[in-house]
């Protein structure tokens, strides 16, 4: 569902955008941007149309999916002009249908990532969301190989799209999320060490492709860890942290037992801890006898983790912060072709980007970040000291800081009262936040927005500490 939701040119706030998302997943509908979908995404896919309550000719109280298209007569650039004169912003398909939209999406990533017509902007939001689903199903997965042709796909389509967009890093970098899901943290790598490897010099379709696959499973050892330990609030033990760096050596072999990448993709999934002084793991080689690519990889995991929001540190650092840090450790961990070239991208004249000044509506005490998944919530009866009030509601994030949750509700819950919220986040630990309602907004759609700042603050999200952290 997140994926679909990035097709549009100019989208509407991500508050509405998850209004439409959740009313019509609740019914069973997958909601579609119309106006940047690839029309052969739909092939044979049968299309449908939401009618609300109100709308002419409508007498239903709930939102109602008629079919338009059976699937059996091709949906076309016809239809959606036709559509889109009819103000249509939304086309609609089955839920079960999504695996199948994604498969077709693969396919035509490539194609749209050459085309000189589809804005940049586009194609990379395109790329990343597709990857971001992709990755996501690969973690979930108890091998590579069902997914290996996908994964080349996708990797394909962002060495492309490198090649044929002087600007591409630009996007790729603006689009990439901050959250502490594991599947974006492998997205953002990926995305970004192509471009860093095209900076230098590695200009070969297929060798990028490659290392596009190196970045999307450089973490892949990490679905053999316990996740309690991945997303443990403060300092690990001696033995937890000898667990998390077992993931390097896991991912070698769970890349080797696919037999379906080259030696690159492996090497990059065991060495990209290794650093230049031989300080790193799991072999503490050193300087020459690391793979080039997995020093390009050392040099964007460490940015990536610096800079996202993770659960077991004070706060992310800003992209100053982070690229002191490396310019401080270079050229005792990183290579400093590396580290030059990544500061190039950056900033093309070699200084550090600054972060961009926050407007007034965003200056807030904590930064807030998007961030997307499904959450329970219920109320808590403070007359009986915080027992469950009944029914609780399923819910969709849109927003996280260290302080609270911005949520999207089906029905309006009254400011001040108390709620207990469990994210259903794959990867990390399901704790509950508790919290209080500052804020219930209606939004367009019958939905509302449900703002939370929390009364104790999870371990979970706020046991974070400052540094750097191999998980």
């Amino acid at each position: 569902m997140q994926g679909m939701q990035s097709f549009v040119a100019n989208p509407p706030p991500a508050a509405n955008a998850e209004s439409i998302a959740a009313s019509s997943s609740r019914a069973g509908y997958l909601p579609i941007p119309l106006q940047h979908i690839p029309i052969s995404v739909l092939n044979q896919m049968p299309i449908y149309l939401r009618a609300r309550p109100g709308t002419e000719g409508v007498v239903q109280t709930q939102d109602t999916y008629s079919l338009y298209a059976s699937g059996v007569v091709p949906f076309t650039e016809i239809d959606r002009r036709r559509l889109q004169d009819n103000r249509v912003r939304f086309i609609y398909v089955r839920t079960a249908d999504q695996p199948r939209i994604q498969r077709q999406l693969e396919t035509c990533l490539a194609a749209v990532a050459a085309d000189p017509e589809t804005p940049t902007a586009e194609a990379s939001a395109l790329i990343y969301e597709t990857s971001y689903e992709l990755i996501d199903e690969a973690l979930s997965e108890p091998g590579l190989q069902s997914l290996s042709g996908s994964l080349k796909q996708v990797s394909h389509a962002v060495s492309t799209f490198v090649l044929h967009h002087k600007n591409a890093f630009a996007h790729l970098f603006a689009i990439a999320r901050h959250d502490f899901y594991t599947a974006t943290h492998l997205v953002n790598v990926a995305t970004w060490m192509v471009p860093l490897a095209y900076q230098l010099g590695h200009h070969d379709n297929d060798e990028l492709t490659a290392i596009g696959q190196a970045g999307l499973l450089h973490d892949v050892g990490k679905s053999r860890i316990p996740p309690e330990i991945i997303a443990k609030p403060g300092k690990l033990t001696p033995d937890e942290y000898a667990q998390v760096q077992r993931h390097t050596t896991l991912g070698g072999e769970i890349v080797r037992s696919a037999n379906e990448f080259s030696e690159l993709v492996a090497a990059v999934a065991l060495q990209h801890h290794e650093r230049q002084d031989g300080s790193g793991y799991p072999n503490g080689l050193a300087a020459a006898t690391i793979h080039p690519i997995s020093k390009i990889c050392a040099v964007a995991d460490s940015f990536d983790a610096m800079t996202a929001l993770r659960p077991y540190k004070d706060r992310a650092l800003t992209i100053p912060e982070a690229m002191a840090i490396l310019q401080s450790e270079t050229p005792s961990k990183y290579d400093p072709k590396v580290v030059e070239a990544w500061i190039g991208l950056i900033r093309p004249d070699g200084g550090v980007q600054k972060d961009p000044p926050a407007s007034d509506s965003d200056r807030r005490t904590h930064t807030r970040y998007p961030f997307r998944c499904p959450a329970r919530v219920v109320e808590l009866d403070w007359a009986r000291d915080g027992a469950l009030a009944p029914s609780p509601v399923t819910m969709v994030t849109h927003s996280l800081s260290r302080s609270g949750i911005g949520l999207c509700s089906p029905v309006p819950i009254r400011r001040g009262r108390r709620v207990r919220i469990q994210l259903k986040v794959r990867a990390a630990t399901r704790e509950c936040l508790e919290g209080i309602v500052v804020r219930c907004r209606a939004m367009t759609g019958g939905s509302f927005d449900i703002g939370v700042i929390f009364a104790r603050q999870s371990a979970e999200l706020t046991a974070m500490r400052a540094g750097t952290d191999d998980r």
